[in-house]
């Protein structure tokens, strides 16, 4: 291979190099905006009766067009909610319009209840060995195929 050759070849691997590099820094910023851009407010804070594990109910609404979901994670006692969509449950309108409502039955069974099967993106059956339980008018979520 001839010096100028090399000389392209190395320049060409610069500048993908600069290229990759300015591509994952654009990416991170990106998705860093679309998180931050997602609020959640926390309602209320059910713990088991062991204390081991506490069901987080929460509003979460991420940006000004959309409106807030009702969402349900449960958690280790000791971690505090960070700003991420709910991991058991997961509901279209604001929490006084879907009205959860927990109970634990033990510290490895819960009870879930809410005011309407309309909107529910989420519904999980068990979650950090905890089974969750739902009204029998409470339908499963329909997947799309």
């Amino acid at each position: 291979m001839d010096r100028l050759a090399r000389g392209l070849a190395w320049k060409g691997g610069a500048f993908t190099l600069i290229l990759l590099t300015l591509l994952i820094v654009l990416w991170a910023n990106l998705n860093s905006m679309i998180v931050e851009n997602c609020t959640n407010r926390i309602i209320s804070e059910v713990p088991s009766p062991d204390g081991k594990i506490k069901a987080v109910i929460f509003q979460r609404k991420c940006g000004i067009d959309t409106i807030p979901s009702t969402q349900v994670s449960l958690l280790p006692a000791s971690e505090t909610l960070q700003n991420h969509k709910g991991n058991l449950f997961i509901a279209e309108g604001n929490a006084r319009r879907v009205g959860v409502n927990v109970s634990w039955k033990s510290p490895e069974a819960v009870h879930l209840s809410f005011k309407s099967n309309r909107g529910i993106l989420r519904k999980a059956s068990t979650l950090l060995g905890v089974t969750v339980s739902y009204p029998d008018t409470a339908r499963p979520v329909n997947k799309k195929k």
